[in-house]
Protein backbone atom coordinates (compact mmCIF):
# COMPACT_ATOMS: atom_id res chain seq x y z
CA UNK A 1 0.00 0.00 0.00
CA UNK A 2 1.39 3.40 -1.00
CA UNK A 3 2.03 5.85 1.84
CA UNK A 4 1.87 9.22 0.04
CA UNK A 5 4.01 12.24 0.91
CA UNK A 6 2.21 15.38 2.03
CA UNK A 7 3.70 18.83 1.50
CA UNK A 8 4.54 20.91 4.53
CA UNK A 9 1.98 23.52 3.50
CA UNK A 10 -0.74 20.85 3.54
CA UNK A 11 0.58 19.53 6.86
CA UNK A 12 0.30 23.01 8.38
CA UNK A 13 -3.27 23.30 7.10
CA UNK A 14 -4.19 19.87 8.48
CA UNK A 15 -2.77 20.75 11.89
CA UNK A 16 -4.26 24.29 11.87
CA UNK A 17 -0.84 25.83 12.53
CA UNK A 18 1.40 28.29 10.70
CA UNK A 19 3.72 26.83 8.06
CA UNK A 20 6.79 27.76 10.16
CA UNK A 21 5.35 25.87 13.13
CA UNK A 22 4.99 22.74 11.00
CA UNK A 23 8.52 23.32 9.72
CA UNK A 24 9.81 23.52 13.31
CA UNK A 25 8.01 20.27 14.18
CA UNK A 26 9.86 18.54 11.35
CA UNK A 27 13.27 20.12 11.93
CA UNK A 28 13.22 19.29 15.65
CA UNK A 29 12.08 15.75 14.87
CA UNK A 30 8.76 16.15 16.64
CA UNK A 31 7.02 15.16 13.42
CA UNK A 32 8.92 12.72 11.15
CA UNK A 33 9.71 14.32 7.82
CA UNK A 34 12.05 14.00 4.88
CA UNK A 35 13.29 16.10 2.02
CA UNK A 36 12.06 15.26 -1.46
CA UNK A 37 14.03 17.35 -3.89
CA UNK A 38 14.20 20.78 -2.27
CA UNK A 39 10.96 20.53 -0.29
CA UNK A 40 10.08 18.97 3.06
CA UNK A 41 7.33 16.34 3.11
CA UNK A 42 5.63 14.18 5.71
CA UNK A 43 4.23 10.70 5.10
CA UNK A 44 0.48 10.51 5.48
CA UNK A 45 0.76 7.74 8.08
CA UNK A 46 3.17 9.83 10.19
CA UNK A 47 0.83 12.84 10.07
CA UNK A 48 -2.12 10.68 11.11
CA UNK A 49 -0.14 9.21 13.99
CA UNK A 50 0.91 12.69 15.06
CA UNK A 51 -2.70 13.88 15.01
CA UNK A 52 -3.89 10.91 17.08
CA UNK A 53 -1.32 11.49 19.80
CA UNK A 54 -1.23 15.25 19.29
CA UNK A 55 2.55 14.74 18.98
CA UNK A 56 3.38 17.34 21.62
CA UNK A 57 1.02 16.49 24.45
CA UNK A 58 0.69 12.73 24.61
CA UNK A 59 0.25 11.55 28.19
CA UNK A 60 1.02 8.32 29.94
CA UNK A 61 -1.43 6.21 31.94
CA UNK A 62 -0.60 8.04 35.17
CA UNK A 63 -1.64 11.32 33.58
CA UNK A 64 1.88 12.72 33.25
CA UNK A 65 3.21 14.07 30.00
CA UNK A 66 5.47 11.60 28.22
CA UNK A 67 9.07 12.64 27.69
CA UNK A 68 9.75 13.53 24.09
CA UNK A 69 11.63 10.74 22.25
CA UNK A 70 14.63 12.97 21.63
CA UNK A 71 16.97 10.15 20.64
CA UNK A 72 14.57 8.92 17.94
CA UNK A 73 14.18 12.43 16.58
CA UNK A 74 17.94 12.89 16.48
CA UNK A 75 18.44 9.49 14.88
CA UNK A 76 16.07 10.43 12.05
CA UNK A 77 17.85 13.74 11.41
CA UNK A 78 21.29 12.11 11.44
CA UNK A 79 20.21 9.38 9.03
CA UNK A 80 18.88 12.03 6.65
CA UNK A 81 22.19 13.90 6.88
CA UNK A 82 20.24 16.92 8.11
CA UNK A 83 22.86 18.73 10.18
CA UNK A 84 20.77 21.83 10.81
CA UNK A 85 17.82 19.73 11.90
CA UNK A 86 20.06 17.68 14.21
CA UNK A 87 21.36 20.89 15.77
CA UNK A 88 17.79 22.04 16.33
CA UNK A 89 17.08 18.79 18.18
CA UNK A 90 20.18 19.44 20.33
CA UNK A 91 18.92 22.93 21.10
CA UNK A 92 15.41 21.69 21.86
CA UNK A 93 16.79 19.17 24.36
CA UNK A 94 18.73 21.91 26.13
CA UNK A 95 15.81 24.37 26.07
CA UNK A 96 13.73 21.71 27.82
CA UNK A 97 16.05 22.09 30.83
CA UNK A 98 18.33 19.11 30.24
CA UNK A 99 22.08 19.32 30.84
CA UNK A 100 25.00 18.23 28.67
CA UNK A 101 25.24 14.82 30.33
CA UNK A 102 21.60 14.08 29.49
CA UNK A 103 22.08 15.28 25.92
CA UNK A 104 25.14 13.12 25.35
CA UNK A 105 24.25 9.97 27.30
CA UNK A 106 20.47 9.78 26.88
CA UNK A 107 19.96 11.35 23.46
CA UNK A 108 23.08 11.35 21.29
CA UNK A 109 24.55 8.01 22.38
CA UNK A 110 21.33 5.99 21.90
CA UNK A 111 20.82 7.61 18.48
CA UNK A 112 24.33 6.69 17.34
CA UNK A 113 24.08 3.17 18.79
CA UNK A 114 20.81 2.65 16.91
CA UNK A 115 22.38 3.88 13.67
CA UNK A 116 25.38 1.59 14.17
CA UNK A 117 23.10 -1.38 14.82
CA UNK A 118 21.04 -0.65 11.72
CA UNK A 119 24.22 -0.50 9.66
CA UNK A 120 25.36 -3.87 11.10
CA UNK A 121 21.97 -5.32 10.14
CA UNK A 122 22.35 -4.09 6.57
CA UNK A 123 19.56 -1.52 6.86
CA UNK A 124 21.87 1.45 6.27
CA UNK A 125 24.86 2.02 4.02
CA UNK A 126 28.24 2.67 5.61
CA UNK A 127 28.31 6.24 4.29
CA UNK A 128 25.16 7.00 6.31
CA UNK A 129 26.82 5.80 9.51
CA UNK A 130 30.02 7.76 8.81
CA UNK A 131 28.09 10.88 7.87
CA UNK A 132 26.02 10.67 11.06
CA UNK A 133 29.15 10.32 13.22
CA UNK A 134 30.81 13.29 11.55
CA UNK A 135 27.71 15.44 11.99
CA UNK A 136 27.63 14.45 15.67
CA UNK A 137 31.27 15.50 16.11
CA UNK A 138 30.61 18.90 14.56
CA UNK A 139 27.51 19.47 16.69
CA UNK A 140 29.42 18.53 19.83
CA UNK A 141 32.08 21.11 18.97
CA UNK A 142 29.34 23.76 18.85
CA UNK A 143 27.53 22.77 22.02
CA UNK A 144 30.10 21.23 24.36
CA UNK A 145 32.19 24.36 24.87
CA UNK A 146 29.18 26.15 26.39
CA UNK A 147 29.39 23.91 29.43
CA UNK A 148 33.11 24.28 30.19
CA UNK A 149 33.27 25.49 33.78
CA UNK A 150 35.02 28.79 34.31
CA UNK A 151 37.36 29.56 37.18
CA UNK A 152 40.35 27.78 38.66
CA UNK A 153 41.03 24.44 36.99
CA UNK A 154 41.10 21.25 39.06
CA UNK A 155 44.01 20.04 36.92
CA UNK A 156 44.66 18.41 33.56
CA UNK A 157 43.28 15.12 32.28
CA UNK A 158 44.79 13.50 29.19
CA UNK A 159 42.56 11.12 27.26
CA UNK A 160 42.64 9.28 23.98
CA UNK A 161 42.40 5.90 22.26
CA UNK A 162 45.34 3.57 21.45
CA UNK A 163 46.83 2.79 18.05
CA UNK A 164 44.33 1.08 15.76
CA UNK A 165 41.34 2.31 17.78
CA UNK A 166 39.49 4.60 15.39
CA UNK A 167 36.44 5.32 17.54
CA UNK A 168 37.15 8.83 18.83
CA UNK A 169 33.55 10.00 19.28
CA UNK A 170 33.10 8.45 22.72
CA UNK A 171 36.38 10.03 23.86
CA UNK A 172 35.18 13.43 22.64
CA UNK A 173 31.91 13.06 24.57
CA UNK A 174 33.76 12.09 27.72
CA UNK A 175 36.18 15.00 27.30
CA UNK A 176 33.30 17.50 27.16
CA UNK A 177 31.61 15.99 30.21
CA UNK A 178 34.82 16.05 32.26
CA UNK A 179 35.50 19.66 31.18
CA UNK A 180 32.04 20.60 32.42
CA UNK A 181 33.17 19.54 35.91
CA UNK A 182 36.05 22.02 36.04
CA UNK A 183 38.93 20.07 34.50
CA UNK A 184 41.26 20.97 31.65
CA UNK A 185 41.10 18.08 29.19
CA UNK A 186 43.54 17.30 26.40
CA UNK A 187 41.68 15.05 23.97
CA UNK A 188 44.20 13.18 21.80
CA UNK A 189 41.48 11.47 19.77
CA UNK A 190 41.79 7.99 18.28
CA UNK A 191 44.64 5.91 16.86
CA UNK A 192 47.33 7.36 19.14
CA UNK A 193 50.67 5.45 19.16
CA UNK A 194 51.82 4.44 22.64
CA UNK A 195 55.01 6.52 22.57
CA UNK A 196 53.22 9.65 21.41
CA UNK A 197 50.54 9.16 24.07
CA UNK A 198 53.19 9.02 26.77
CA UNK A 199 55.02 12.02 25.30
CA UNK A 200 51.82 14.09 25.43
CA UNK A 201 51.53 13.36 29.15
CA UNK A 202 55.18 14.22 29.80
CA UNK A 203 54.90 17.55 28.03
CA UNK A 204 51.65 18.66 29.71
CA UNK A 205 51.41 20.57 32.98
CA UNK A 206 49.53 19.62 36.14
CA UNK A 207 48.42 16.20 34.86
CA UNK A 208 46.19 14.52 37.44
CA UNK A 209 45.24 11.40 35.46
CA UNK A 210 45.20 9.72 32.05
CA UNK A 211 42.21 7.98 30.46
CA UNK A 212 42.59 5.36 27.72
CA UNK A 213 39.43 4.44 25.81
CA UNK A 214 39.00 0.97 24.29
CA UNK A 215 35.79 0.15 22.40
CA UNK A 216 36.73 -3.02 20.47
CA UNK A 217 38.44 -6.25 21.56
CA UNK A 218 41.01 -5.97 18.79
CA UNK A 219 42.46 -2.85 20.43
CA UNK A 220 43.29 -4.60 23.72
CA UNK A 221 46.94 -5.40 22.82
CA UNK A 222 47.54 -1.79 21.74
CA UNK A 223 45.87 -0.55 24.92
CA UNK A 224 48.18 -2.74 27.00
CA UNK A 225 51.19 -1.32 25.16
CA UNK A 226 49.92 2.22 25.76
CA UNK A 227 49.41 1.64 29.48
CA UNK A 228 52.92 0.16 29.74
CA UNK A 229 54.41 3.22 28.02
CA UNK A 230 52.50 5.55 30.32
CA UNK A 231 53.51 3.71 33.49
CA UNK A 232 57.14 3.65 32.36
CA UNK A 233 57.42 7.35 31.53
CA UNK A 234 54.96 8.79 34.08
CA UNK A 235 54.82 6.28 36.96
CA UNK A 236 53.11 8.66 39.38
CA UNK A 237 50.18 9.51 37.11
CA UNK A 238 47.18 7.20 37.58
CA UNK A 239 45.90 5.53 34.40
CA UNK A 240 42.21 4.81 33.85
CA UNK A 241 40.89 2.49 31.15
CA UNK A 242 37.31 2.29 29.99
CA UNK A 243 35.03 1.70 27.04
CA UNK A 244 32.92 -1.15 25.69
CA UNK A 245 35.86 -3.57 25.53
CA UNK A 246 36.75 -3.14 29.24
CA UNK A 247 34.46 -5.22 31.43
CA UNK A 248 35.73 -4.78 34.96
CA UNK A 249 38.61 -4.57 37.41
CA UNK A 250 40.07 -7.91 36.32
CA UNK A 251 40.46 -6.54 32.81
CA UNK A 252 42.08 -3.41 34.23
CA UNK A 253 44.70 -5.47 36.07
CA UNK A 254 45.53 -7.46 32.94
CA UNK A 255 46.20 -4.21 31.11
CA UNK A 256 48.36 -2.91 33.96
CA UNK A 257 46.18 0.15 34.57
CA UNK A 258 45.19 1.62 37.92
CA UNK A 259 41.46 2.20 37.63
CA UNK A 260 38.39 1.22 35.63
CA UNK A 261 36.31 4.07 34.20
CA UNK A 262 33.06 2.12 34.28
CA UNK A 263 30.83 5.13 33.63
CA UNK A 264 31.04 8.90 33.53
CA UNK A 265 29.81 9.48 37.08
CA UNK A 266 32.23 7.04 38.70
CA UNK A 267 35.12 8.45 36.67
CA UNK A 268 34.37 12.03 37.69
CA UNK A 269 33.98 11.02 41.35
CA UNK A 270 37.33 9.25 41.25
CA UNK A 271 39.05 12.18 39.53
CA UNK A 272 37.67 14.56 42.15
CA UNK A 273 39.21 12.38 44.86
CA UNK A 274 42.59 12.69 43.14
CA UNK A 275 42.13 16.46 42.95
CA UNK A 276 41.48 16.68 46.69
CA UNK A 277 44.65 14.68 47.43
CA UNK A 278 46.86 17.01 45.34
Amino acid sequence: MVDPNISLHDVAEALHVHYMTAYRYVREGILPGRKVGRSWCVRKSDLEQFQKGNGLSAVSEDGKRKQAPWSERLEARLIEGDERGALEVFEAVLRAGNDLEHLYLNVLSPALIAIGYRWEQGELEIFVEHRASNIAMRLMSQVGSRFARRGVSKGTIIMGAPAGEEHALAIAMLADLVRSQGWDVHDLGGNMPAGSFAQAVQQSNDVVAVCVGVTVEGSIPAAKETVAALKSSCPNVPVYVGGAAIRGDDHVRVLGADHWAGNVSSLIDSLNQHARRK
